[in-house]
């Protein structure tokens, strides 16, 4: 028979294919990416966390060289010595295995508890949690309550982090009980599937992105053309409408399917290969823009545990900008930049690095002209957030905020289309439309999202690579980003002056 862990069980109640693919099509799965193994290991810090508000336990998966079994009579020995904690306390039964988190003792009563990296209770943990409960009471150790132990957003970290107001403990027992029916029957019905070992005959739905994203979708999705339905922009359901009416590819769509303004445009991008501009709101649009323009951007990091004293989990913290400063044309009269030094965010004697960054910047923006983001909402929102830490900066910072224009608008209301678009206006999108020559493969770091968890490893001592070239390959990325925003204004100027 087979045996189902909660991993599991969870895999297949978003898609038994996906668990069958887990069990026996092992080699259709993605490596690991970055991202994802910078979760797991955020995962595995959070847990050790965990276990110090619940002091003194004894871990049942210490030394046992993934021998289950080990681990196993660990806990039914330890629970018959009348051990008050257990870490990763393990069960067994015909068919089903689970590793709590924590087994905690408290007022005669027994605690299973499990630790997710999550600021609140989502449903997919409820899954998971159920399946955890079920197969305890099957092993003769139904737990009498059951909690699950998620991150306190409300937390700010001063000095070294405090485990037990990092996480909040939250009662989910009542939910387990009333899922335990659906459990039995799901567990049931996936070792039955599993038994037969033949694929599940299952199509493409919006389960192959809840509550994640499919390791498999690469292989379910092959059937799709290049161009498909699913590139559609902002689809709001339109995709999934369109497929089941048998039409794979945009350049089916039919001619009198409801589209939005910016889906017609794609469309017809890729049935005629057509462009859309216009220049008239394009020439208002850049009619507002006053010199000098500083085109602006931010890199955040924003780990699940705060590394800087006056932040919460998650809480968006700015550690590097970039600024070109042009004329009206778009002539680069200077570039600036601020990275911050990655010791500042531990000692707590040195200025805070986001106070750094807001004084460095003041010292670099006038007090006239346009600031230029790409997406500005999420400089703005940085920008309100620094404010309301550092009040004293609060005047310049609200000035700086009203100053904004973005650089996205054009793209993203329709007035400028080109079908090398594709469904996206986003920067990365825009620039190889308007000047292919102009790239980041070159470039060591070529995405925000390696930047973060880059400056993120300086910070925790985890960078494999040497530090002062990592420096100059971040600064040389975040220069790229504003680097490209002068170039998409360039053409955009040229165009009106055409």
């Amino acid at each position: 028979m087979q045996t189902l862990s909660k991993s599991r069980f969870v895999s297949g109640n978003q898609c038994e294919k996906k668990l069958y693919f887990d069990v026996y099509r092992k080699e259709l799965r993605r490596p690991v990416s970055p991202e994802q193994q910078a979760l797991f290991d955020t995962g595995h810090q959070l847990g050790a966390l965990a276990q110090l508000v619940f002091g003194g336990g004894r871990d049942a998966t210490t030394d046992m060289n993934s021998k289950w079994g080990v681990a196993i009579e660990r806990t039914r020995q330890w629970l018959s010595e009348g051990v008050t904690t257990i870490y990763e306390a393990t069960f067994s039964v015909p068919g089903g295995f689970a590793a709590l988190d924590i087994l905690h003792h408290a007022d005669g009563e027994r605690w299973a508890i499990e630790v997710k990296s999550s600021t609140s209770v989502k449903e997919y943990h409820l899954t998971d949690a159920s399946f955890q409960y079920f197969v305890m009471k099957k092993a003769g150790f139904a737990p009498d309550k059951v909690f699950l132990m998620h991150i306190n957003n409300k937390y700010v970290k001063q000095e070294e982090i405090d485990p037990t107001l990092l996480f909040h403990l939250e009662d989910i027992t009542e939910q387990v009980l009333s899922n335990q029916p659906f459990v039995a029957q799901q567990h049931a019905a996936l070792i039955e599937m599993l038994s037969a070992a033949a694929e599940p005959q299952k199509d493409i739905g919006k389960h192959c992105g809840k509550p994640f994203s499919c390791d498999y979708m690469h292989h379910c999705w092959a059937h799709l053309p290049e161009n498909n339905i699913f590139d559609l922009s902002n689809a709001r359901g339109k995709d999934w409408l369109l497929y089941k009416q048998g039409i794979y590819s945009l350049s089916d769509v039919p001619d009198d399917f409801p589209l939005n303004h910016r889906q017609e445009l794609q469309v017809s991008g890729v049935k005629n290969n057509a462009q859309h501009i216009d220049v008239a709101k394009i020439k208002d649009f850049l009619s507002t823009f006053e010199a000098p323009l500083y085109f602006f951007d931010f890199e955040t990091i924003n780990p699940a545990l705060p590394v800087l004293d006056g932040t919460r989990p998650f809480e968006q913290v700015p550690f590097q900008y970039s600024l070109h400063i042009t004329d009206l044309a778009g002539n680069v009269i200077e570039h600036r930049e601020f990275l911050a030094s990655p010791e500042d965010f531990s000692d707590v004697n040195k200025t805070d690095p986001r106070l750094q960054l807001i004084r460095h910047l003041k010292s670099v923006v006038g007090e006239g002209g346009t600031m230029v983001a790409y997406n500005a909402p999420f400089e703005k929102t940085i920008l309100k957030a620094l404010a309301v830490s550092f009040e004293q900066e609060k005047a310049f910072i609200d000035s700086l905020i009203d100053r904004f224009a973005d650089l996205l608008t054009p793209f993203s209301s329709g007035w400028y289309y080109k079908p090398e678009m594709g469904a996206s206006a986003s920067i990365k999108s825009v620039l190889p439309a308007i000047a292919p020559e102009f790239s980041y493969k070159e470039l060591p770091i070529g995405n925000g999202g390696l930047a973060s968890s880059t400056f993120h490893d300086i910070i925790t001592k985890k960078l494999t690579g040497e530090k002062n070239t990592t420096t100059r390959d971040l600064l040389a990325y975040c220069e790229r980003d504003t680097e490209g925003m002068v170039v998409i204004y360039r053409h955009l100027v040229d165009l009106v002056r055409e």
